[in-house]
């Protein structure tokens, strides 16, 4: 019973991927639910406005992807590196502490190491990021600010 519990409870990278198969979903239905295409278009211009209008949202769509992709790569390898790799960096430093008969001191690495595996809140990780040192985002919400409003612009 507990291990089908286990099998059966979502992982990050399983909720990526339904994520991912929703977001696809909508897109395509988005792109064929476009009303101006469902408006029928008449004269060739309009046709070509529409399509150009249409290749310019594809085009900020795969830059807001490339953009936010890209931070969130850049927030995993922070959780990595917090969560994972300096605990492990110490308990190596402690094993290397015993062979070297200094006991104490790898004792106390090892207790280092399960109080930085024991927090539940990335502090450093969280500062990082809510912290602003990621703009790459904030300027993309930006762009798409100015192109919405561009858009709109052109349509008055």
């Amino acid at each position: 019973m507990v291990f089908s519990d286990l099998y059966h409870r979502e992982k990050l990278p399983q909720r990526i991927v339904k994520f991912h198969d929703d977001l696809l979903k909508n897109s395509i239905r988005y792109f064929e639910t476009e009303r101006d295409f469902r408006k029928g278009i008449i004269s060739s211009l309009r046709a070509r406005d529409v399509l150009e209008a249409l290749r310019e949202e594809i085009q900020m769509t795969r830059k807001a992807l490339l953009v936010t992709s890209t931070s969130l790569g850049i927030a995993l390898n922070k959780i990595q590196q917090e969560r994972i790799d300096q605990p492990l960096s110490l308990i190596d430093d402690a094993c290397e502490s015993f062979r070297n008969k200094e006991i104490e001191k790898g004792l106390e690495l090892l207790n280092q190491s399960q109080s930085e595996f024991g927090k539940k809140v990335l502090i450093r990780t969280r500062t990082a990021l809510f912290g602003g040192t990621s703009n790459a985002v904030k300027e993309m919400k930006e762009e798409i600010g100015v192109w919405m409003d561009r858009k709109a612009q052109a349509k008055k």
